[in-house]
């Protein structure tokens, strides 16, 4: 877009300048990345979870040697290995819920981006033709100047050849000075128009220093009176207005609350597996065979004999890593049932806040509706308004130029003074504003019912 701050911008290119730059419209995008991936979480909650753990710690004091099952008072050092699992079997439908929820809630969040740049594009739309139709004015209101401007030289001179008075030419001045304070203001509106639109557009200071818009053959577009009733073009919008279809998805998704609300004060079974194994500084293992290494007294005969048994000593060592992981190797499955009996109603009141929120989504949606009819019965009635207004306006516009064709031979006859002719010109430049302001206002309700009815808007 940075070569177009040199050349006129067309509506197309003003729309889609201003849904790149909209900080609120990339945050809607952002909110259809944030469902999209709730929508695929949901999906991954109906497998197992596997988690692991591992500890490697130091023990000193006496303390209970877990795989030796011995007194230990030296320092000893331990391994714990964990994989646990564990899977919902039962919930009462809580999972089926919810992945239908976060499916309505990823397409609600779609038709909400596209809603948002609807709203965008009519905003654009708006000012770009207020600009148009302004320019419009000002072009019509200088050439009524100039018409002025030559008048009033020619009085000039008919008061110089005596032939008018002094006060026949003040009231031309007069004109010319209302007719020119009418092309400033139309030009002061067109300004502030044009920031408006190039503030939609989000440009920089720089390049609204150069930012300027196409100006299309709007004079030759053939305006119809419409014929479409506000059933039918309401049929068409509710079938395609991306806010509505939100609005019906939001009150989808919020029946679906109710039901998760509800499953969770239901029983629930879920099934868990765990497997383990550890290692212990402690738990030896004999080296070679055994050596004697004298004996000791263990009793006497009944003849007093000593009695004494031999005594062995043996090398040891701690068992391998790999030795003891399997053999201290622990497997488990169970089964949990679940059921809540009381929990102080949080489930009651959440239920019956969900049931609260979806009324509200249903009052949403009427809502939505109602506005949307008043939207269309508004742009229908003004569109027809236009068209008539525009038929009278026209012909307003063809008799008031020949009137005031007639007012200035008259004027030159000297039949009528410059007041009378003042009068007919005003009327022409009534009719021609008139005229202006209806053609626009018919294509500003044109558009806006494009908009409703999802249609491309071009110009």
């Amino acid at each position: 877009m940075g070569a177009l701050g040199q050349q006129a911008w067309t509506l197309e290119q003003c729309m889609q300048r201003a849904l790149e730059r909209n900080l609120d419209l990339r945050n809607s995008a952002l909110d259809v990345e944030l469902a999209s991936q709730a929508h695929e979480q949901a999906y991954w909650s109906f497998l197992p979870n596997l988690n692991g753990a591992a500890t490697h710690g130091y023990n000193w004091g006496k303390t209970i040697d877990q795989y030796t099952n011995t007194f230990a008072t030296d320092r000893v050092r331990t391994n714990n290995v964990y994989l646990s699992s564990d899977v919902t079997l039962f919930e009462s439908g809580r999972k089926h819920k919810e992945l239908k929820r976060s499916a309505l809630d990823e397409q609600a969040a779609d038709k909400a981006l596209e809603a948002y740049r609807n709203d965008i594009s009519t905003a654009v739309v708006r000012a770009y033709l207020d600009l148009l139709g302004l320019r419009e004015q000002i072009r019509a209101a200088q050439e009524q100047a100039t018409s002025t401007q030559q008048q009033a030289t020619i009085t000039q001179d008919l008061l110089d050849a005596g032939r008018v008075a002094r006060a026949d030419l003040l009231d031309i001045q007069a004109q010319l000075a209302q007719e020119e304070y009418t092309t400033e203001d139309f030009s002061i509106q067109a300004e502030k128009s044009k920031l408006h639109l190039a503030q939609l557009m989000q440009l920089s200071p720089e390049q609204m220093k150069s930012f300027d818009v196409a100006t299309p053959v709007i004079s030759e577009l053939v305006l119809v009176e419409p014929t479409a009733t506000d059933a039918e073009v309401m049929a068409k919008v509710v079938a395609s207005n991306p806010a509505y279809a939100q609005a019906d998805l939001n009150m989808r998704s919020a029946e679906y609350d109710i039901g998760i609300t509800r499953s969770a004060g239901l029983p629930s079974i879920s099934f868990n597996a765990t497997l383990g194994t550890g290692y212990s500084g402690r738990n030896l293992e004999p080296i070679g065979d055994p050596v004697p290494d004298g004996s000791t007294l263990i009793g006497a005969t009944e003849g007093g004999v000593p009695v004494f048994a031999p005594i062995y000593s043996q090398d040891t060592r701690v068992k391998s890593w790999s030795k003891q992981l399997n053999d201290n190797l622990n497997e488990s499955v169970g089964f949990t049932l679940s059921v809540p009996i009381f929990n102080n109603l949080r489930n009651r009141y959440a239920t019956d806040q969900a049931r609260i929120q979806y009324e509200r989504a249903k009052n949403d949606l009427e809502k939505r509706r109602n506005v949307l009819q008043i939207d269309v019965q508004n742009a229908l009635t003004a569109q027809r308004g236009a068209y008539r207004q525009y038929i009278s306006a026209k012909l307003a516009l063809d008799a008031t130029e020949e009137s005031l064709r007639m007012a200035n031979e008259r004027f030159e006859q000297q039949v009528i003074t410059a007041a009378d002719l003042n009068v007919a010109k005003a009327r022409l430049q009534q009719s021609t504003s008139q005229l202006i302001n209806a053609k626009y206002s018919y294509l500003m309700a044109e558009k806006a019912l494009d908009i409703l009815q999802g249609i491309p808007v071009t110009l």
